[in-house]
């Protein structure tokens, strides 16, 4: 019996990089769908504001403690992480300048991104690092959030060709095909 996720910690498989990122954009949880008679419950990692973040921060080896100032721009990064993934992109891209990165250069071992922050926005900015640095080994476009309207789970595709359109094709992509089947029936009905 295939059952989804209950958190991106039940992912297996994932390199510790894409891991980090991929349970920060799933800290939000869209799901709203019945899979063998369990209801997917939508709910945020981070409902319980600053505190929750250092509490999730924490337990991903980036303690930072609590910053009420930088939650917001926690929430921003999330979104536009989420946004980046959807198979079918946000027309704008969003701007992230409110957290502060420095280029460095070291001998031998060219130009890098640092944070220039301290505290929650250095943990911020060290997750954003990691998905600019997933993008340059292309590895951000296999981040992909699945397009079911009733999941929205941000999945690592592992198919050869990466494009896969579901979390899970047994799941999301035969509910869509059900779906999608019943409608073709009801306007092919006579009236």
């Amino acid at each position: 019996m295939v059952r989804p996720p209950a958190d991106p910690a039940e992912v297996t498989g994932l390199p510790a990089d894409v891991a980090l990122v991929h349970a920060f954009v799933n800290s939000l949880d869209l799901r709203e769908y019945r899979v063998h008679g369990k209801r997917m419950t939508p709910g945020d990692a981070w409902e319980g504001g600053p505190a929750a973040l250092a509490r999730w921060l924490d337990a991903h080896g980036l303690p930072a403690g609590e910053d009420p100032d930088a939650f917001e721009r926690a929430v921003r990064l999330r979104a536009a992480l989420r946004d980046s993934t959807r198979q079918t992109p946000p027309e704008e891209p969003a701007p992230l300048a409110d957290l502060p990165l420095l280029v460095t250069v070291g001998v031998g071992a060219g130009p890098r991104l640092v944070s220039a922050a301290a505290g929650v926005d250095a943990a911020l900015a060290r997750i954003l690092i990691t998905a600019v640095d997933l993008s340059a080994r292309g590895l951000w476009a296999r981040l992909r959030m699945c397009l079911a309207d009733d999941c929205q789970w941000i999945f690592y595709d592992r198919s050869r060709p990466g494009r896969g359109r579901w979390c899970s094709p047994q799941l999301c992509g035969n509910r869509f095909k059900i779906r999608a089947h019943r409608e073709g029936r009801r306007d092919s009905l006579p009236t």
